[in-house]
């Protein structure tokens, strides 16, 4: 059976990379070009995307004439049970600047002031706040409000990330969620080549770098490939390093923060002929390939 036949209800998440718009035409083309009407397709947008990434998104809708949700965070810490936790936006309204991000992080530095009388903190190792709450948590609202109680997840793995993909299984095994979640790509034996040959056959791509990632300077990235990405636009760090100083917190305990990742991108980018060597691998995330 044809792994990219999804039977709804479901949701496909879209990062705006290439592993997951290639598992959206794989879907499309297995149904026709035209998706179920309980199959429903997100992008949940937080503010800290690449441009690029917008952009690929937007052409996917476009060009392939589907229908993709777009959302964004908005829920401030105290309001009514009633009130959104998201807004539904386009590629012309949606944030650029952070605003999602930085609403979601005053939110959980309230929260963890009123219920709990401690500091904020900023996502990390054991706290994945940005995807869980960013992504997972106001999909699952935009489903209910659909009306559904249970769903698919439909996630963009591939068969060369064996570990993310027994990891989604055992988040399935375990249960506790309204949902499971689906892996056609895995499934299908997509590999990072062949999604590398279906782009390259087409009239559109996303048109960047993939170690760049979609989230710009995402802190799950090794700290040689948020240099090279800092090198590239020094603009892009002034969001992180100014969060980090604004709560008073680091992304992570183990390497520098932003602010010191900035200085040692200006020192590389003086050295003449200086070369990336990555000896550390990324962190998995929601917001991937």
């Amino acid at each position: 059976m044809n792994p990219y036949l999804i039977t709804g209800p479901a949701q496909i998440g879209i990062s705006g990379g290439r592993t997951s718009g290639h598992m959206v035409y794989k879907i499309l083309e297995a149904h026709g070009g035209t998706l179920p009407p309980d199959v429903h397709l997100f992008f949940q947008n937080t503010g800290k995307e690449r441009e690029e990434t917008l952009v690929f998104i937007d052409r996917i809708a476009k060009r392939w004439n589907v229908n993709i949700v777009w959302m964004e965070w908005c829920r401030v810490y105290g309001q009514p049970d009633d009130a959104p936790w998201y807004r539904l936006v386009d590629f012309e309204t949606a944030s650029r600047n952070g605003e999602p991000f930085t609403m979601m992080l005053e939110y959980y530095a309230a929260y963890r002031k009123a219920e709990k009388n401690l500091p904020p903190v900023l996502p990390n190792f054991s706290n994945n706040m940005c995807t869980a709450y960013l992504k997972v948590k106001i999909g699952e609202k935009h489903m209910r409000a659909l009306g559904y109680t249970e769903w698919d997840c439909v996630v963009g793995i591939r068969y060369d990330e064996p570990k993310r993909y027994h990891r989604m299984m055992a988040a399935n095994d375990r249960g506790g969620a309204r949902w499971d979640n689906v892996c056609p790509s895995f499934i299908a034996g997509i590999t990072k080549e062949d999604v590398s040959a279906f782009w390259a056959a087409q009239p559109f791509d996303l048109g960047m770098d993939s170690d760049f990632g979609n989230c710009d300077l995402c802190w799950k990235k090794n700290e040689g490939k948020l240099i090279r990405t800092i090198m590239d636009d020094p603009s892009r760090v002034i969001w992180w390093s100014g969060t980090e100083e604004r709560f008073d917190q680091v992304f992570r305990q183990d390497r520098p923060s932003y602010k010191s990742l900035a200085w040692s991108a200006d020192q590389r980018a003086r050295q003449v002929g200086f070369e990336f060597v990555y000896l550390a691998e990324d962190i998995d995330c929601f917001c991937g390939d």
